[in-house]
C-alpha cells in the first residue's frame, strides 16, 4: 500500500538542486570553498541529515557542462535505501537546456533518462525495468533552465521581481511551470561568511520552496511543508550518515482514530492544513463529493446496475479513460490478450472488473519499488507497490473497453494515521473505486482522492506533504 516511491519523487522534484544539514562551523573558509564552479550541499528531512548533493559547472566554448551528483540514505518502511542520482546536462552559457542524461537508483532498480531539446520540444527516453518509454513535451517561450534554482542564482534580482519559467523534471520527462519571486535581500551565512543573498520563493505544482542565492551560488534552500533543507558545506565533507527516522512515518497524515476503517458506505472527512485547495480537484461524482470546509464525502458501494459486457462504444466524456499513453499501454498485444482471457464470459462490466482486480491482487507481489510504473513492465515482472497494482489494473480494464483512471490520495492505515496511496476508479455504468493492492473489491471509505489521472496530474499531491491532517465528520 505504500507511497514510498511517491515520497521519493516528491523529494527529488521539490529541488532541482538539493542538499542540507548543519551550517558550516569554521570561522574562516578557504576562498575556493565558496565558488559557483563546484557547490556541495548537505540534505536534511524533518531535521535529520539524509545525504549530500554536489553540483559542478564547467565552461567549454559557448556551452556549460553541469554535473549533479546525489547520494541519500533513506529509511523507508523499515528498510534503509541508498538512493543515488547523477544528472549531466549540456546548456548554453545562460544555463538554457540543450541535452540531459540522468541515472537514478535505489540499489534494486534503475531509472535512466535521456532528454534532447529541439526548439520548444523535449524528447525524452526513460528506461525503467528494462523497457524504454518515449515521450515528447512542448513548452512555451525561448528559455528552459536546466535547473531553476541554479539558473536563478546567476541572475540579478530586485525585491518584487517575478519571473516564470518552464521547468523540466528528468525523473518523469515532464515539463511544469515554475514561478520565481524575489522576496528580500538579506544577510545569510555562506560557510561562515555573511553575504547579501537574494531570498527567492520558487513555486511549482503546489510546492513552495525558498532559496537564498548569491553571485551564482545557492547558499541555502528550504521547503517548510516537507521539512527539507539544503545548506552549503565544504567540498571535502565526508558522507557518514545513518538514518534513524522512517520517512513513511514522518510524512504520514494524522487523524482522529477511525473505527471500522474498512467498511463501505459513506464517510465524511475534513481536510485540515495550510494547503491551497484551489490547486486540487476534490469532487469526483460517484466516489467522492466536495462541500465547504473542505469536507469530502467518500462513497463506497457496489454498483446497482452495471452495464453489459462487452460495453458499447464509450461516451465522449469517457473516451479519455480508454486511451493508451506511455505508461498505460492498453493497446499492447500482450495486455489485450491477458485482459481478454480474464474477462471471457463475464456477465457484465462489474464482473469483468472484479476478475481483473482479483488477478492483479494475486499476481503482483506487493513490494516497494523506486521505478516508474509501466503496465507492460508490471505484467512482465509481477512485483511492485500500489502504483504498479493500479497502473496494470487500469491498463487491463481499458484494453477491454472499460473506462478506468488512477486515483492518488490517502488511505487510513492504523492508529490515527493515513498513508499516501494509489488505486483505480472504473466506470461500469457509474464510477466505482476499487483497490487491488488491498484486495478490496470496493475500496473502503477511507480512500480520499486528492488527484486523478496521469503522473503529471498527480504531482499536485506533493503540495500537501507535511501540511495535511484529517478529521472525520
Amino acid at each position: 500500500m505504500n507511497r514510498a516511491k511517491g515520497l521519493f519523487f516528491a523529494i527529488v522534484t521539490v529541488f532541482a538542486v538539493v542538499g542540507c544539514g548543519a551550517e558550516g562551523t569554521e570561522d574562516t573558509i578557504h576562498e575556493s570553498f565558496a565558488t559557483a564552479d563546484f557547490q556541495k550541499f548537505a540534505v536534511s528531512l524533518q531535521g535529520e541529515d539524509v545525504g549530500y548533493m554536489s553540483m559542478e559547472t564547467e565552461a567549454v566554448g559557448d556551452s556549460l557542462f553541469i554535473t549533479q551528483s546525489m547520494e541519500w540514505h533513506l529509511l523507508l518502511m523499515g528498510t534503509t535505501r541508498t538512493v543515488t542520482m547523477e544528472v549531466s546536462a549540456r546548456t548554453g552559457t545562460n544555463m538554457d537546456l540543450g541535452y540531459l542524461t540522468m541515472t537514478m537508483s535505489d540499489g534494486t532498480s534503475v531509472i535512466e533518462t535521456t532528454a534532447r531539446r529541439t526548439g520548444n520540444t523535449i524528447e525524452t527516453t526513460v528506461n525503467t525495468s528494462g523497457r524504454e518509454i518515449v515521450n515528447s513535451s512542448e513548452f512555451e517561450g525561448n528559455y528552459l533552465p536546466s535547473f531553476v534554482d541554479l539558473a536563478s542564482a546567476t541572475m540579478e534580482w530586485v525585491v518584487g521581481d517575478e519571473l516564470t519559467f518552464p521547468t523540466f523534471d528528468p525523473s518523469t520527462g515532464m515539463i511544469f511551470e515554475a514561478t520565481v519571486t524575489c522576496e528580500a535581500i538579506e544577510d545569510v551565512s555562506l560557510m561562515g561568511d555573511m553575504v547579501p543573498a537574494s531570498r527567492l520563493l520558487i513555486t511549482q505544482q503546489g510546492m513552495r520552496n525558498t532559496v537564498w542565492v548569491y553571485q551564482g551560488q545557492i547558499v541555502r534552500e528550504e521547503e517548510t511543508g516537507m521539512g527539507m533543507v539544503l545548506t552549503r558545506v565544504a567540498p571535502d565533507t565526508e558522507d557518514n550518515i545513518i538514518p534513524s527516522s522512517d520517512l513513511y512515518e514522518v510524512y504520514a497524515v494524522t487523524s482522529n482514530t477511525v473505527g471500522d476503517p474498512r467498511r463501505t458506505g459513506d464517510r465524511s472527512w475534513l481536510l485540515v492544513g495550510d494547503v491551497d485547495w484551489n490547486e486540487f480537484e476534490l469532487d469526483y461524482p460517484g466516489i467522492q463529493n466536495l462541500s465547504d470546509g473542505p469536507i469530502v464525502t467518500v462513497t463506497a458501494t457496489v454498483p446497482q446496475n452495471p452495464v453489459v459486457f462487452p460495453m458499447e462504444e464509450a461516451a465522449d466524456e469517457h473516451a479519455p479513460y480508454l486511451e493508451a499513453d506511455a505508461m498505460i499501454q492498453c493497446t499492447d498485444p500482450v495486455i489485450i490478450a491477458v485482459a481478454d482471457s480474464l474477462t471471457e464470459g463475464a456477465t457484465d462490466a462489474w464482473d469483468a472488473v472484479t476478475r481483473i482486480s482479483r488477478f492483479v491482487d494475486r499476481a503482483v507481489e506487493n513490494v516497494p519499488t523506486v521505478s516508474l510504473p509501466s503496465a507492460v513492465d508490471v505484467l512482465d515482472n509481477k512485483r511492485g507497490d500500489c502504483n504498479e497494482h493500479t497502473i496494470l489494473t487500469v491498463a487491463l480494464c481499458r484494453a477491454v473497453g472499460i473506462p478506468a483512471v488512477t486515483c492518488a490520495g490517502i488511505v487510513y492505515v492504523d492508529n490515527g494515521i493515513f498513508g499516501y496511496h494509489a488505486w483505480p476508479s472504473v466506470w461500469v455504468g457509474e464510477w466505482v473505486a476499487i483497490d487491488p493492492t488491498f484486495g478490496q473489491q470496493i475500496a473502503d471509505c477511507t480512500h480520499i482522492v486528492l488527484a486523478q489521472g496521469s503522473l503529471e496530474a498527480q504531482y499536485v499531491v506533493n503540495g500537501v506533504l507535511g501540511r495535511l491532517s484529517i478529521e472525520e465528520q
